[in-house]
């Protein structure tokens, strides 16, 4: 989903898409940051908004990234949806690899646009090991009361991640 969006506006307008994820147990939030690039001496006297559709869900309706003034700009500038510090929260997300994503650049008082629908990543659940069995000299034990050495360190594994099930678990 990060990449660069060319609005077909007159000039066009470079618009540079990111986010930011993390994860607290089965939800996931999100972060976007929008850099839109310098018009220079051209002038774009009109709004620029998005819209940012996430798990089929739409999320953004009209952000702006821009207001009608200023119509020139020289250095480029950020905008954060939902803000820099907030998050757009899903729920249920489970062991899902990528959500899919679809955004709109435009502006309602000029034609130009530029959309995609792609995907997001979600990143992987961390599960405790307390309630992961390992099998150590043919004996099945909590992996809570495991002690594993890395690097010529003995750790308890609930500091390490071990993959149960195609699942890595730890913390």
């Amino acid at each position: 989903m990060s990449s660069i969006y060319i609005l077909s506006t007159t000039p066009a307008i470079t618009c540079i898409l990111s986010y930011e994820t993390k994860r607290e147990n089965n939800a996931v939030f999100y972060r976007f940051k929008v850099e839109i690039q310098p018009n220079h001496n051209t002038a774009f006297a009109y709004n620029l908004k998005l819209d940012i559709t996430l798990n089929n869900k739409k999320i953004l309706s009209g952000g702006a990234l821009k207001d009608i003034q200023p119509g020139k700009w020289t250095v480029p500038f950020s905008k954060y949806f939902p803000h820099q510090t907030g998050w757009y929260r899903v729920e249920s997300v489970g062991n899902a690899g990528t959500l899919p994503c679809a955004v709109k650049f435009y502006s309602t008082q000029t034609s130009g646009s530029a959309s995609a629908n792609r995907v997001v990543a979600v990143p992987a659940a961390e599960n405790s090991v307390r309630n992961t069995k390992v099998k150590i000299n043919g004996t099945w034990k909590n992996a809570e009361n495991v002690f594993i050495k890395i690097a010529g360190v003995w750790k308890r594994t609930e500091k390490v991640y071990i993959k149960n099930n195609g699942v890595w678990r730890g913390g």
